[in-house]
């Protein structure tokens, strides 16, 4: 097992499920307990523990109460209890935590949300079922009580080396 694998492997159960490098894969994710991608992953993600390796490169929603990411995201980040974003990794797209660790050299084009609202610890209530079999987690209810700007009043980012793909 590698540097890199121990320091995510929590438990004696170790990654339930892995995408490896060189594998592409398209379409839906949900896992009761951890999940790696070393690969190419196109969809969602739906799980308790992720981690992206540092050759991986995610184009997804990903929702997951700890993430440890050393790869390429596009796409918002939900990670209620912790996210930490290492020396190599990318995210173009939003990051909501509670507990939020960015290396040096990490790079993230995207809002950091590490709010505690109302509406965040419905959403945090509602992740806990987030992997299991016809468990919630989906957009319905979880963001009672948060109160969002109204879309002419919310400040634009203006990131001209932003991809124009990720621009609103």
């Amino acid at each position: 097992m590698t540097k890199e694998e121990k320091k995510y492997d929590r438990g004696s159960s170790g990654v339930h499920s892995i995408v490896g490098e060189g594998t592409i894969f398209e379409g839906n994710i949900s896992v009761q307990g951890s999940l790696r991608i070393d690969g190419i992953f196109k969809g969602t993600i739906k799980c308790d523990a992720f981690y992206v390796g540092r050759s991986a490169e995610v184009t997804a929603e990903v929702e997951a109460n700890r993430s440890v990411i050393g790869g390429k995201i596009h796409g918002n980040l939900v990670s209620p209890m912790s996210a930490e974003i290492e020396e190599t990794a990318e995210i173009v797209g939003d990051v909501r935590t509670e507990s939020l660790t960015i290396a040096e050299k990490a790079v993230v084009h995207g809002f950091i949300d590490m709010g505690k609202s109302e509406g965040y610890k419905n959403r945090l209530a509602s992740l806990g079922n987030l992997a299991k079999p016809g468990g919630g987690g989906g957009a319905g209810g979880g963001d009672k009580g948060r109160v969002e700007p109204k879309p002419e009043n919310r400040p634009e980012p203006n990131f001209p080396h932003r991809p124009p793909e990720a621009k609103k």
